[in-house]
């Protein structure tokens, strides 16, 4: 463990306490609910420009898939159905997952979720099927904490992240999920990141808390003092 000197140096501050209300609430945004949009008539122009975020805006219909879903979509039948391949599709948010599956089932690829709501034995079965049978799932949908420690997905060779998490080395995990021992073929990693969105801020902090780790595991000092605030979270919100 590093001492609190040590710490103060590299340019680490704990305001966990100060950050921990905002990153909960941020973690509470999720995809409206198929049932609530069911019986909703779609808006008229004029209330659309007026009301725009408005969940009856036809935007937000589930079947409509935005442009990073397209993007994903489209990453996926250039490079893996189209080929005798696999890959794995990553997200932090379930119903992300669940939309994805959606769109899968329409376009008829075989695929599976595996996610913390699955049993046990059940995701051995998914994980042995996705790794040895060739009729097995083309796609295997995870959940970015399931995806964390000891799993072996080495029949993918395409990683997709469809999004970012706050924290990086959660997503280098999910990345070592394929690339292991027992792994014959070249592996090919996917970020998704839309422009001129909070996603590039996130980005940022990214960068910035593996520049620090670095700094910390050789152990220069960061003359740039370089902290993750309150204010490094604020900056998520204050896109120009």
């Amino acid at each position: 463990m590093l001492e609190a000197e040590e710490c103060k140096d590299v340019g680490i501050v704990d305001d966990s306490g100060l950050d921990a209300d905002l990153v909960s609430q941020v973690n509470q945004i999720k995809l409206l609910d198929h049932e609530e949009e069911e019986g909703e008539e779609e808006m008229k122009m004029d209330d659309l420009m007026k009301n725009p975020l408005s969940m009856k805006n036809p935007v937000f219909n589930r079947e409509r898939p935005s442009s990073k879903l397209s993007a994903l979509l489209q990453c996926l039948e250039e490079n893996v159905i189209s080929q005798e391949d696999k890959a794995v599709v990553v997200s932090q948010w379930t119903s992300m997952l669940e939309l994805i599956a959606l769109h899968l089932k329409k376009r008829k690829i075989r695929h599976r979720t595996l996610s913390g709501a699955v049993p046990l034995k059940e995701r051995m079965d998914i994980i042995e099927s996705f790794n040895n049978s060739e009729r097995g799932p083309k796609i295997l949908l995870l959940s970015l904490k399931a995806g964390g420690v000891g799993l072996n997905l080495v029949g993918g060779n395409h990683l997709l992240l469809v999004d970012l998490h706050w924290n990086p080395q959660l997503e280098a995990q999910a990345c070592d999920r394929i690339y292991r021992v027992g792994q014959k073929k070249s592996v090919h990693i996917y970020r998704f990141v839309c422009n001129h969105t909070v996603e590039e801020k996130i980005h940022e902090l990214q960068e910035k808390k593996l520049s620090l780790a670095d700094s910390v595991l050789t152990g220069v000092k960061n003359p740039q003092g370089s902290k993750l605030t309150m204010e490094d979270l604020k900056t998520l919100f204050s896109l120009k």
